[in-house]
C-alpha cells in the first residue's frame, strides 16, 4: 500500500480555498491552456466549492491532495467538451487517482471523443464519479461504462445511499442530494439535483481508498454496494409507458457471435458517416462497441448483453426515449421470430436462422436474408430501406 496522500481533482467551476486545503488550483482557458487561479478567482458559493463540502462533509481531507479544475466559466456555468477533455490528460499527467464530475453533455457530437478519454484514464486505474443529467435522458461520461454513474433519489437524507445499477444507463447508486452545511456561519441545506449526489459517493469512495491506495475498481465497488441502504421506497422517474417508437428500428438476428460484430459494426460506421445519430444494442458477450448500450441484465463492470426474454419492444421504446436517436439497431446471436418485436422495421437474418421464410411473412416490415451477402450490401439494402 502506498504511504503518499490520495490526489482527488473536482472538475466544475472551480473551488474557493477556504472550503479546504487545496494542492492545485487550475482553469482550462479558451485557446486550452492551463492557468493557475488566484485565491480569489473562485466564489466561496460556487457549486464546485459546493460540491467539496459535502465531500468533507462524509470523509476527512487533511491527508488528501485535492485540486480544483476550473471548465465551467461565467454566470451559465457552461464549457464544452474541449476544456473536458483537455482536464482529464491533466489528470492524467498529475496522476490524480479519484476524479470528481458534477457535470456532463448531453451533445451526441461529444460522445465519441467522451468515450475514447474516458476508456484511457479507466486503462490507467483511475476513478471517474459521474452525475447523471437531470433531464434523465443519456448523459455523458455519467452513462459510460466503468464510470460511477450517480443520480438523486427524493426520499433518501443526508449520507443515505443506495445500489440500483440499471444496465441501459449503467448508472450505479441513487442518493441523497439533501446535505446540512455552514455556509458563513449559516446553517443551509443543498438543492435535490444530482450534481449534490454525486460528492456523497465520491466521499465514500476516497474514504475506502484512504484506507487501502491499491483498491481497484472491482473492490471499491464492492465496498460500495456492501455499505448501501437497503432499497428505498420506488420513484417513477421515467415515463410509463414509454412514447411510441417513431424511428426505424433494424433487427439482426440469427448470426454467429463473429459475424455479427463485424456486421453491427459495419452497419454503424456507415451510418456515422452518413451523419446518421445512431444507436446499437446487443447481446455479445465482451466483444461490443465501446458506446452501445447493453441489452438487460449486464453485471455492473461487465459489457455483455442479455437475456431475449425480456420484452424487447419496451427496451427499443426506452432507448429511442433516453437517446432521441434516428434510428436503432438490436442484434442478437440466436434467432427471433418476427412475432416477437413489433417496434422493429427491419429483420435482418443470418446462418442460424430456422425457418425464417416461414416466419418472414409475420413480420411487419421488411425482412432480408443476409448470410452470402458481404456487409457492404446489407448496408446498402438498410440504406434504401431508410429513404
Amino acid at each position: 500500500m502506498s504511504d503518499r496522500n490520495i490526489r482527488m481533482a473536482i472538475l466544475d467551476d472551480g473551488v474557493h480555498p477556504s472550503v479546504c486545503s487545496l494542492a492545485g488550483s487550475f482553469r482550462i482557458e479558451d485557446d486550452l491552456s492551463v492557468a493557475a487561479l488566484e485565491d480569489n478567482a473562485v466564489s466561496p458559493d460556487s457549486h464546485g466549492s459546493m460540491c467539496a463540502r459535502i465531500v468533507q462533509l462524509y470523509t476527512e481531507l487533511a491527508d488528501v491532495d485535492v485540486y480544483s479544475i476550473q471548465i465551467l466559466q461565467g454566470d451559465t456555468l457552461r464549457g464544452n467538451v474541449k476544456r473536458l477533455l483537455k482536464a482529464f490528460e491533466l489528470c492524467e499527467s498529475m496522476d490524480i487517482r479519484l476524479i470528481h464530475l458534477s457535470v456532463g453533455t448531453y451533445a451526441y457530437e461529444d460522445f465519441a471523443k467522451l468515450e475514447e478519454a474516458v476508456k484511457r484514464l479507466l486503462c490507467v486505474d483511475r476513478f471517474l464519479v459521474a452525475a447523471s443529467g437531470n433531464r434523465g435522458t443519456v448523459t455523458y461520461p455519467a452513462y459510460l461504462p466503468g464510470v460511477i454513474g450517480v443520480k438523486y433519489h427524493p426520499k433518501l437524507m443526508d449520507d443515505e445511499y443506495i445500489y440500483d445499477y440499471d444496465s441501459f444507463s449503467r448508472i450505479h447508486f441513487q442518493a441523497s442530494s439533501e446535505h446540512k452545511l455552514y455556509l458563513q456561519g449559516q446553517r443551509a441545506e443543498t438543492s435535490v439535483s444530482n450534481s449534490y449526489a454525486a460528492p456523497l459517493i465520491t466521499a465514500k469512495i476516497l474514504s475506502y481508498l484512504k484506507a487501502n491506495a491499491d483498491a481497484d475498481k472491482d473492490e471499491i465497488l464492492r465496498l460500495l454496494m456492501e455499505h448501501a441502504g437497503n432499497e428505498a421506497p420506488s420513484q417513477e422517474s421515467e415515463p410509463r409507458p414509454y412514447p411510441p417508437v417513431e424511428i426505424p428500428v433494424v433487427l439482426l438476428s440469427g448470426f454467429s457471435a463473429e459475424r455479427l460484430a463485424h456486421l453491427l459494426g459495419t452497419l454503424m460506421d456507415g451510418l456515422r458517416r452518413e451523419d446518421y445519430d445512431a444507436r446499437a444494442a446487443t447481446n455479445l458477450s465482451g466483444n461490443r462497441p465501446w458506446d452501445e448500450t447493453a441489452l438487460p441484465g449486464l453485471s455492473p463492470w461487465d459489457e455483455t448483453a442479455l437475456p431475449e426474454s425480456g420484452n424487447l419492444d419496451e427496451f427499443i421504446a426506452r432507448m429511442a426515449w433516453y437517446f432521441s436517436c434516428e434510428i436503432i439497431l438490436l442484434g442478437i446471436t440466436s434467432y427471433l421470430p418476427p412475432d416477437r418485436c413489433r417496434n422493429a422495421s427491419l429483420w435482418i437474418y443470418g446462418d442460424e436462422s430456422d425457418d425464417w421464410q416461414t416466419r418472414a411473412a409475420k413480420a411487419e416490415g421488411q425482412v432480408l436474408r443476409a448470410s452470402e451477402l458481404p456487409d457492404h450490401e446489407v448496408y446498402q439494402f438498410m440504406i434504401d430501406m431508410l429513404t
